[in-house]
């Protein structure tokens, strides 16, 4: 984001809608609980100049659909879940 910001760049992410959400896999290790989350979504990712708003990367206007697998853990037992990992399908 430092490049962006010194390009005088924004990275614009609208009309966010998720799809699906499925639950693929749920372990536990050493008194952790982990689960993993599959995220199906689309959504519009592009780039603009700053000063002049020109889209420069990416487009405005075509939805761009993305997979993401979300991890998280938590002490057995306790109520509150950390984001531990994000991948890319």
């Amino acid at each position: 984001f430092a490049q962006m910001k010194q390009k005088g760049q924004i990275n614009k992410l609208e009309n966010i809608a998720v799809r699906k959400v499925e639950i693929t896999e749920a372990w536990q290790e050493q008194g952790t609980d982990y689960v993993t989350v599959l995220f199906t979504a689309n959504l519009l990712d592009y780039t603009v100049d700053d000063k002049t708003g020109q889209v420069v990367a990416g487009d405005r206007r075509a939805p761009v659909k993305f997979e993401e697998f979300w991890t998280f853990c938590r002490l057995s037992g306790h109520p509150q879940w950390a984001l531990a990992a994000i991948n890319q399908k």
